[in-house]
């Protein structure tokens, strides 16, 4: 008999679970959003989310003519740093023969929503998209996390 006076209030706290919102915080996104210029044109404007820390790769192009951009985020945990500032990985990769071949790696600490740029120029030439061999501008924005929906069924 004591199983079955238990029975309601098991069920009970059940439906409250299955109604409760997740409490397993998720990891914030962040919007990567880049514009990549390789002697002077245009390859790519490439845009991806990722997490911080894990990293994210996109190509452009073809197999002859591709370009790859590597991508990790991480948050600089620094006291004098400024408030949301982020440490960029980044790389950006030729395809030559079938293989990638690395064109410039560099980390850039930015502040998020800021546009950070990378670029490889020849002596003392001035670094626009039109004249560096590596372009790189890149964005980097957090994105809401969604609220969690509840579990279940709703009214």
């Amino acid at each position: 008999m004591r199983g079955l006076s238990l029975l309601p209030v098991l069920a009970f706290a059940l439906a409250a679970l299955a109604l409760a919102p997740a409490a397993v915080a998720e990891e914030p996104l962040y919007l990567v959003e880049a514009e990549l210029h390789i002697d002077g044109v245009q390859r790519g404007t490439p845009s991806m989310m990722l997490a911080a820390g894990s990293p994210a790769s996109l190509e452009t192009g073809s197999d002859e003519d591709g370009y790859r951009l590597e991508v990790e985020i991480e948050p600089v945990s620094a006291s004098a740093a400024p408030a949301n500032s982020l440490w960029l990985h980044v790389a950006v990769f030729e395809r030559v023969d079938g293989g990638w071949e690395e064109l410039v790696d560099s980390i850039l600490g930015v502040p998020e929503g800021d546009t950070a740029t990378l670029s490889v120029v020849d002596g003392d030439a001035m670094a626009t998209p039109e004249t560096a061999a590596v372009y790189l501008r890149i964005r980097v924005s957090r994105e809401p996390v969604p609220e969690a929906e509840p579990a279940g069924p709703t009214p």
